[in-house]
């Protein structure tokens, strides 16, 4: 699905990428006849999720509306975009990387169908999109500089305790499906030290604004 702008209820959610976002934006859409999706959509660049937005709806839509989005652990995240990515076969086939090279750098090897054409002009920016900008860069605002203001940050950790408060806000009681599950160990599993420390670089303001640790 997509970010959502409901009219109705002054609300927007911002679909940031492996945040459990298409099961929110489905609920969403299905208990609010007038929510407005805003998908991506021709990207020929990479830019966050937030900037696309507010090209769409205005600079000032997540000040002026009920705006809210869910936020994941970093090394979490890194490694359920790892897998959503590679294990589509319409962009890697049999080639995709292993985690330890994706990390490393070598996303872009094997990347050579691109499986969302309406959406992304490049295999390499539909696999940047959702593992090569971070959830720190989806925030930052259509000029480039600083964060958007959300009104509330939720927690993927903290799903239905947030979920409740979401639907507390917008006044309705909406069931969340959980949609594009996978199985996987945790996530730590996945990591050496020279790996943890490569994502922690990479998204060290996320980490150091919102608390997140390794084992989380």
């Amino acid at each position: 699905m997509a970010s959502l702008y409901i009219p109705s209820c002054n609300a927007t959610f911002l679909h940031l990428p492996k945040t459990a976002g298409y099961s929110i934006s489905t609920a969403l859409a299905d208990s609010f006849a007038d929510a407005e999706p805003y998908p991506t959509r021709g990207m020929d660049r990479l830019e966050g999720t937030a900037a696309h937005v507010a090209r769409r709806l205005g600079r000032d839509i997540f000040a002026r509306s009920w705006s809210f989005c869910f936020l994941r652990n970093p090394w979490d995240w890194t490694v359920s975009g790892w897998r959503f990515v590679t294990s589509n076969k319409n962009a890697y086939g049999d080639a995709a990387p292993s985690f330890e090279r994706f990390v490393r750098g070598g996303w872009k090897d094997g990347a050579r169908h691109n499986p969302h054409p309406r959406k992304f002009t490049t295999p390499e920016l539909y696999v940047a999109f959702h593992t090569q900008v971070t959830q720190d860069d989806h925030l930052i605002a259509l000029d480039g500089t600083e964060p958007v203001p959300m009104a509330f940050y939720a927690r993927f950790e903290h799903l239905s305790q947030d979920w409740s408060r979401i639907c507390d806000r917008l006044g309705r009681d909406i069931v969340l499906p959980h949609m594009n599950r996978t199985d996987r160990g945790h996530y730590t599993d996945y990591y050496t030290d020279e790996l943890r420390a490569i994502v922690a670089r990479r998204n060290a303001r996320l980490i150091d604004r919102f608390g997140y640790r390794f084992g989380d």
